[in-house]
């Protein structure tokens, strides 16, 4: 019997290390902060709030339990100014003031010992500031050992400009704070055995000498201890978004539940089949789940996130892919700290960065900024891959920067959130394709599946086997990119052309694809190839890829000369086969013979420069175009924390139990 093992390269909090050292290192602590009050006598919860905070500045509330962990809580509005509390269901809530008045808040909890607890809290919003002010949010609640951010907005007046900001931190158990990044402030929760507020203070101080504070709280959610062989080392809360579906009761516990672990077939407790099984056991074999039934299965930080996972399901998919595809999956998780996506056959769930479907500013503040935790890896390599992905020669995805409140088209989820949804379904599809769903419910879905692992008669197997990657370089290049490998000597002095013709000679669509870990050899190649087709013939979508000279802090896609480029690499005759292949155990509802249309691929010029390659002739047209669109790496340079969606490496990833 194989071990179950959940695969992180790096914990997050090591490779956030990583991270920051490589641009420089990051702020200081600011020493000791004074414990938490004792809790009152025969306390339920206890709440820690702003008292007083002046109208446009962002509130916070805190519920703390004073007993055992909170099992649920819920936010509730008593009096005073309406807002919006989008994080009703989480223990810690902030509050966007814009008028003047007290407002009261309650919360509703109950502990794990089944008791039920209230308390309220009121928030005295005063007249808005004169002037130039900042505001931090956004006010959360964090589980122990996870990575997360909190941002400063200065809100300037007139020709006033800003000059600092700097970080303390005024209660709870001191943390490193990492302001590498001045307007953002990163770190990691602390450990903790009770209920307590963090709470950290930005200052700002401007050209005309104006100094303005604000605080945020940030909560600890405790949990249980997590060693080795537990699933999740890190969560963050989610709820069911319907309370009452069929299997709401079930889906934490079974899906992302910090408590979930495997150590082996005899000491696990993985839930079975009966229990909670694919979706599409719930629409019945060979039927297409419905939206209702796939909403069902929904665990959130946020409700707004799965309203719009909604909306793109009812409006944006209609051909019924997605669902189609969402049968062969447990649960979606869908979660503010989740980053990045990934897909794991050990409890059968697709896990979805937030980032990829807020809307309006409001809902971009709850998403961590903490970046990927693979953006460091290639730093020590002399070239750069790049890619986008393009349609009527123009970019598709927008690129928004970090410091502007802004809306997102809803129509772009299709392209933001569709490449990703491709990608973790093609992994769910490959361990639980369409003919192989009929599941024994007294075991769990990982023991469903682990005996087509191990007689490798996985879809990516099958693919491995028939046209496998043959490339040494690329896999050695593959491990340093995205699984952390530590470079070579002589994988340093690679340069971009030359990693260009390795690439060039062997099938893979994308390097992604060379992203293996141990014997799972394919699996990141199958998705890569699924992604790839299903954005081209969906949605006219080509994905251009290429090496160029090495990124630097600042540059621009001007300053990217290409020395190896391709548009539209899925339509190369060599890799045609490998899709059908794939198409065929995955996606049985689709003909095959369509995969014969996609066009032949365009070569870049070399030496040209990434922006001058936007415009290639004879590329595939296919409708109208969006309106046109620039992502990150257009004409202003980047910041480092941009940095991460200039490559490829935002494409999603998937971290497997194998």
């Amino acid at each position: 019997m194989k071990k179950l093992i959940y695969v992180r390269h790096l914990p997050v909090a090591a490779s956030l290390a990583v991270l920051l050292s490589a641009c420089g290192g990051g702020g200081g602590s600011s020493g000791t902060t004074p414990p938490p009050p004792p809790p009152p006598v025969g306390c339920g919860i206890q709440i820690v709030a702003d008292a007083t905070v002046a109208a446009g500045k962002t509130a916070g509330a805190a519920a703390l339990s004073c007993g055992g962990p909170l099992t649920s809580i819920i936010w509730s509005q008593v009096s005073g100014p309406a807002v919006n509390l989008p994080a009703s269901g989480t223990p810690t809530v902030a509050v966007e003031t814009n008028t003047v008045g007290t407002i009261r808040l309650k919360a509703d909890a109950v502990l794990s010992d089944g008791t039920s607890a209230s308390a309220t809290t009121d928030i005295a919003v005063t007249a808005a500031p004169v002037g130039s002010y900042v505001t931090v949010r956004v006010d959360h609640s964090l589980r122990p050992g996870t990575d997360s951010s909190v941002r400063a907005w200065p809100v300037l007046s007139g020709s006033d400009t800003l000059t600092s900001i700097t970080w303390t931190q005024v209660a709870g158990p001191t943390v490193t704070m990492n302001t590498t990044t001045p307007r953002v402030m990163m770190f990691t929760a602390p450990a903790s055995t009770t209920d307590v507020a963090l709470k950290f203070r930005a200052t700002m101080t401007t050209s005309s000498g104006k100094v303005d504070t604000d605080d945020v709280i940030v909560s600890l959610d405790r949990q249980a201890a997590t060693p080795d062989g537990y699933i999740f080392q890190r969560t963050a809360r989610v709820h069911p978004y319907r309370l009452g579906s069929a299997y709401a009761g079930v889906l934490a516990r079974c899906s992302y539940d910090v408590s979930l672990f495997y150590k082996d077939s005899n000491n696990q407790n993985l839930c079975p089949v009966s229990t909670l099984p694919l979706l599409q056991a719930e629409a019945g074999l060979g039927n297409v789940p419905t939206v209702a039934q796939i909403m069902g299965r929904v665990l959130v930080s946020h409700d707004f996130l799965a309203a719009n996972f909604e909306d793109f399901l009812t409006n944006q998919d209609v051909n019924g892919d997605f669902r189609r595809l969402l049968a062969g999956v447990t649960t979606v998780v869908i979660g503010s700290h989740v980053r990045p996506s990934f897909y794991t056959p050990g409890t059968g769930a697709i896990y979805l960065d937030a980032g990829q479907l807020w809307l309006t500013p409001e809902q971009r503040d709850v998403v961590t900024e903490v970046p990927d935790y693979r953006l460091a890896f290639d730093d020590a390599l002399n070239f750069t891959g790049v890619g986008r992905m393009v349609k009527n020669n123009d970019y598709v995805l927008q690129g928004y920067s970090s410091t502007a409140r802004v809306n997102r088209p809803a129509a772009e989820l299709v392209f933001q959130l569709g490449r990703l949804m491709y990608h973790e379904l093609g992994h769910a599809g490959d361990f639980f394709p369409v003919a192989e769903r009929n599941l024994n419910g007294s075991l769990s879905i990982w023991r469903n599946v682990v005996d087509r692992i191990t007689a490798r008669s996985l879809p990516s197997d099958a693919l491995a086997m028939q046209y496998p990657l043959t490339s040494v370089e690329m896999k050695g290049l593959g491990q340093v990119m995205y699984i952390g490998a530590t470079a070579t000597t002589l994988q340093k002095s690679y340069t971009a052309a030359q990693v260009g013709s390795f690439f060039a000679s062997d099938v893979a669509s994308d390097d992604y694809a060379y992203s293996i870990n141990g014997t799972d050899s394919s699996r990141e190649d199958l998705a890569m190839l699924m992604e790839e087709f299903w954005m081209a013939y969906r949605h006219g979508v080509q994905y251009d890829v290429g090496y160029t000279n090495k990124y630097l802090d600042g540059m621009t896609s001007a300053d990217l000369i290409v020395a190896w480029g391709q548009r539209g690499r899925i339509g190369d005759p060599r890799i045609k086969p490998r899709v059908k292949l794939v198409l065929a155990r995955v996606a049985p509802w689709i003909n095959t013979a369509v995969v014969d249309a996609l066009p032949a691929p365009i070569q870049m010029t070399p030496g040209t420069t990434w922006e001058q390659a936007l415009v290639q002739p004879g590329m595939m047209m296919a409708g109208p175009s969006p309106s046109p669109l620039r992502d990150v790496v257009s004409s202003t340079a980047l910041s480092h924390e941009d940095k991460v969606e200039r490559t490829r490496k935002d494409t999603a990833t998937s971290r497997h139990v194998h």
